[in-house]
């Protein structure tokens, strides 16, 4: 097999996980074994080692403060998830990216309050919400989507050399099965919502779960949240609406923040209450000054990029 060719998320999460615990600390005479073991198991293993030392490489080095072993648990699973992302990717196109000294640069991205619509080269759309970005990579054996930030809506096109298709984040991969989905990242935690179809969820670390239509789950770098119903309302964004039903204040002004540059603020003593309805996304300032006719609040605007919502 080609030096460059893709390799599976499960073994990319071994060989990352190997790499990033010798980095935190010596390992003890029985470990070194253990990964010895594992390296010379499968062929697969010790390509996909190779693979993430050559991307410690590309990026100077790990963090002096691994050797240490003082790396904080979040940037260790941000490490991991690099790795992991680095070692599926094809070699040259993860050394195009970040051998350039460029860093991340998206292949498509949309502005705060904008909305755009891709179809790929499989015949896949996606739909990229405000304030997103992705990459994409087709090559031999994967296609490949990297959600950098932000949130996009998914359906899968047939693909006539029947490669995967795997949608890449910082919490781990996800494998669709002719399936519409949307995937957000959050700080700290990708929410994945399956509309039609199955979608077979790897967090960097921790097996995998496989969602079903109809439902939507939130799972970090190592653990799944509770699976609650999937809703295609949640997907009206794409047809520039944001549908609220029986939401919270706090969480519809949360969720308007997305698409206004600014500060939008819920003083505590509305946060509580309750809004539903149909609203057009494409003017934010219309829905804030409809917002006293409904409720009892007061909209006030400190500048145009700062404005606060409380009690009237």
């Amino acid at each position: 097999m080609a030096a460059s060719a893709p390799i599976s998320p499960d073994v990319a999460r071994q060989a990352a996980r190997w790499l990033v615990l010798m980095h935190e600390q010596p390992l003890s005479a029985a470990q070194q074994q253990a990964c010895m073991r594992w390296r010379t198991s499968d062929p697969e293993h010790e390509r996909a080692w190779q693979r993430v030392q050559h991307v410690q490489q590309q990026l100077g080095g790990l963090p002096p403060d691994i050797a240490m072993g003082t790396l904080n648990r979040e940037r260790r699973k941000a490490l991991k998830a690099l790795l992991v992302f680095a070692a599926i990717a094809p070699a040259s196109y993860f050394g195009y990216r970040f051998g350039s000294g460029q860093g991340w640069m998206a292949d498509y991205r949309t502005a705060t309050g904008e909305r755009r619509q891709l179809t790929l080269a499989d015949g896949s759309v996606v739909d990229l919400n405000t304030d997103s970005a992705i990459d994409v990579n087709f090559d031999a054996g994967q296609r490949l989507i990297r959600l950098v930030r932000g949130e996009i809506l998914i359906s899968t096109g047939i693909d006539v050399a029947g490669r995967p298709l795997r949608v890449a984040c910082a919490e781990g991969v996800m494998e669709p099965l002719g399936t519409r989905f949307s995937v957000h990242q959050l700080s700290g935690v990708t929410r994945l919502a399956v509309l039609q179809g199955r979608v077979k969820a790897s967090p960097v670390q921790g097996p995998s779960q496989v969602v079903q239509a109809g439902e939507q789950v939130s799972f970090s770098a190592s653990a799944f949240g509770p699976v609650s119903p999937a809703s295609e309302l949640a997907t009206r964004w794409t047809q520039g609406q944001l549908v609220a039903e029986n939401l919270p204040l706090r969480d519809f002004l949360q969720e308007l923040s997305r698409y206004r540059a600014g500060r939008l603020y819920c003083d505590d003593s509305v946060a509580d209450l309750r809004i539903s309805g149909g609203f057009q996304l494409d003017n934010i300032d219309a829905i804030l000054a409809a917002l006293p006719t409904t409720l009892p609040v007061a909209v006030n605007y400190r500048t145009r990029y700062w404005v606060s919502v409380s009690k009237a």
